[in-house]
């Protein structure tokens, strides 16, 4: 899975600007503001179909233009592909070989990015929606399938949380909370499946990069508070959850459980890392799940995703920043994106200066 070119139109800074890039990857350097960040989020905006910054399209188009436009060429089991996003301020239009693609989330059958970012350490020290948000995606680039589950489910909760705010019969009610109750179990399962690979990679990643023992683990938290995995015993808890509490949800006129209410613990030392870990420690953790991430993406397609660094390992020490590179295999692409390119002279990489605002 290899990016090969770049063009770009009204994109952020960016008037007009094209760029081609190594198999291997590249490492693109300047100063502060000249637009590296924004390079990275053209590229990973082909595999996703939205920004991983901004809110929405329209604060991706550069100031004073109407629209923006990203075209791209890349290379995935040995087939070439053309892919070009344009969108304006109502409306997003989107072409892969031509071909109109009605959906975003198809794009997620394709390009592969993993995006290492200094904002990653949210993922331990906020609230539980960054982590699920972070395990959403990670698990819809692993199974594509998890995320049409993921969308059936938010369509299914946004209805019966409609119902909760009405007038409803017990009928209507029982419907929806059946409906509810099957695809938040499917959910689930396929959420704790997808630890059972992730966790021990964790751990393995920690461990390599501190170069030392650290014991740290990884559990799921469920919003109704039991220990379970098994299909039947979940159907029982959510069925059983729901007749004890459905006068609370029709005072509180919201779903009170469930996968969009669930949590992902960091441990270390068996500990929770968001209140015990110290910056360096949970600066590796999220590391170490981003290399979770790409592993399993890789063992699940048979294409090994393309690997983003904003400057991340600038944060850490030099043997530590060597030890992530040569973790990753050589098949990956990877671009880094950095001020200060004497920091990356040892990397096999060709370096692309960005230092005018084209």
């Amino acid at each position: 899975m290899k990016i090969n070119s770049v063009k770009l139109f009204n994109f952020r800074n960016f008037n007009s600007a094209e760029y081609f890039f190594k198999p291997e990857g590249n490492i693109f350097y300047g100063e502060n503001g000249i637009g590296k960040t924004n390079l990275l989020e053209a590229i990973s905006y082909f595999a996703f179909g939205k920004s991983f910054r901004a809110k929405s399209d329209s604060e991706l188009i550069n100031f004073g233009s109407p629209f923006f436009r990203v075209e791209g060429k890349f290379e995935l089991r040995n087939q070439s592909f053309d892919i070009i996003i344009a969108a304006d301020k109502k409306q997003k239009k989107i072409n892969l070989n031509q071909i109109p693609i009605k959906r975003i989330s198809e794009l997620y059958k394709y390009l592969k990015v993993v995006y290492f970012s200094p904002g990653d350490i949210d993922i331990i020290n906020l609230g539980p929606s960054v982590r699920r948000r972070f395990f959403d995606l990670a698990i819809s680039q692993f199974d594509f399938l998890y995320l049409e589950l993921l969308r059936k489910f938010h369509k299914i909760l946004k209805q019966r949380n409609a119902l909760l705010k009405s007038q409803f019969s017990s009928i209507e009610k029982k419907s929806w909370d059946d409906q509810f109750i099957k695809i938040s179990v499917k959910l689930v399962q396929r959420r704790i499946m997808y630890l059972q690979e992730f966790a021990p990679l964790l751990c393995s990643y920690y461990s390599k990069i501190v170069n030392q023992k650290e014991p740290v683990s990884l559990k799921y938290s469920h919003s109704i508070h039991f220990d379970t995995d098994d299909e039947k015993e979940l159907l029982l808890q959510y069925q059983s959850f729901v007749r004890n509490n459905s006068e609370k949800e029709k005072i509180y006129q919201r779903t009170l459980f469930g996968p969009h209410l669930d949590d992902y613990l960091f441990m270390i030392f068996d500990k929770p890392a968001r209140e015990f870990a110290s910056q360096g420690q949970k600066r590796t953790l999220t590391i170490s799940s981003r290399l979770a991430q790409a592993n399993l993406i890789g063992k699940a397609n048979g294409e090994y995703p393309i690997i983003m660094f904003d400057d991340i390992l600038s944060e850490l020490d030099k043997t530590r920043a060597e030890n992530i590179i040569n973790m990753l295999n050589n098949d990956h692409q990877i671009f880094i994106a950095t001020p200060n390119k004497n920091l990356y002279r040892s990397f096999n990489l060709d370096f692309i200066k960005l230092d005018i605002m084209l």
